[in-house]
């Protein structure tokens, strides 16, 4: 099953950011490894301590010191030369050795302010073993007046750790390092933070996208449901028209009729009028000959009861004749 396009952004996402944490971690891991073998060795060495055994010079009217005996990376020692007879040429100029190593060749000598001693800075070399922890033989050779060629032996003791330079260069290099991690790490934390609620914002945003999918889907259903009521009414609508277009047609020629029959029923209505005027007179003629009628009714009535009367009396008359003229006579026959 593919997962769902939420959960596939958070695994790429996150997929992406432990990639960059495992790259964060193995260019860590190449940048201290060697250095859990370097500082043990380069903190042993800043243990180194700096002295001056004493000087050892051929010229005994010359004073030689050095200031200070002892020191580290940052100390600047100081080998100042004081003449003790105005006859006796000062260390003008010099050549000087660390551990039989040339610091410096003909190096010329800084007036002090009372004008009677030279002076000569020197740094604390960066390279081991010379910047090892423990004492260093510091030798000077000059040519003194009258004394010729002449050597002055310091000791100075290294008390603590001196860095080279390539370890002051990977060490601004692991700083520079540590200080990007560092930014990145703030960076990762930040965007790990964005992405959290860039996630839950997601989250949000997914649960309100299938709420709405859902109610889309419930008014695309609600919508079909409207379109086909729509298209029954339509055809409804439509069957309606045409019976409306039948009725139009058929109710102008109804129109027409009923202006034709409004025209006949205002003839009408005259001839209504002039035949109930008609009728009235009829009426009033009727009355009359009514009456006549029922006088005549009545006088006919009278005659026609007189005429029953005497067609009555008549019958009963010719009744009693024939019944003289034929039954008596039998009963006289009978009696003889």
């Amino acid at each position: 099953m593919k997962p769902k396009q939420g959960k596939a952004f958070n695994y790429s996402f996150k997929r992406y950011m432990n990639y960059q944490a495992r790259a964060l971690k193995a260019m860590w891991t190449i940048m201290i490894k060697p250095w859990k073998i370097l500082l043990p060795a380069l903190l042993v060495l800043s243990l180194t301590f700096v002295t001056v055994v004493h000087v050892n010079a051929q010229a005994d009217q010359i004073q030689a010191e050095i200031l200070p005996a002892q020191g580290g990376a940052n100390t600047t020692i100081l080998l100042r030369f004081t003449s003790l007879n105005a006859s006796v040429q000062n260390v003008q100029s010099a050549d000087i050795f660390w551990d039989n190593i040339t610091i410096g060749l003909n190096q010329q000598g800084v007036p002090g302010a009372s004008g009677t001693s030279e002076n000569y800075n020197i740094t604390v070399p960066t390279e081991p073993p010379s910047s090892d922890k423990g004492n260093h033989t510091i030798r000077v050779d000059s040519n003194v007046v009258p004394y010729g060629q002449v050597t002055f032996y310091f000791t100075f003791t290294i008390t603590e750790f001196v860095p080279s330079p390539e370890y002051l260069a990977l060490n601004d290099t692991y700083n520079s390092l540590l200080a990007n991690y560092t930014n990145i790490l703030g960076n990762y934390t930040q965007l790990l933070a964005d992405f959290n609620e860039l996630s839950a914002n997601y989250t949000t945003l997914l649960a309100e996208h299938n709420n709405d999918t859902l109610n889309f889907n419930t008014l695309i259903s609600q919508y079909n449901v409207l379109n086909t009521n729509y298209n029954s009414l339509s055809a409804n609508y439509n069957l309606l028209s045409t019976n409306y277009g039948n009725l139009t047609t058929a109710f102008v020629s109804l129109s027409s009729s009923f202006n034709g029959l409004q025209t006949n029923f205002q003839t009408l209505n005259t001839s209504y009028a002039t035949l109930m005027q008609d009728y009235n007179l009829l009426n009033s003629s009727y009355a009359g000959q009514l009456t006549n009628y029922n006088s005549i009714i009545g006088q006919l009535d009278f005659s026609r009861n007189l005429n029953y009367i005497l067609i009555i009396i008549t019958i009963a008359l010719a009744i009693t004749t024939i019944y003289l003229i034929t039954i008596k006579p039998k009963r006289n026959q009978k009696t003889r």
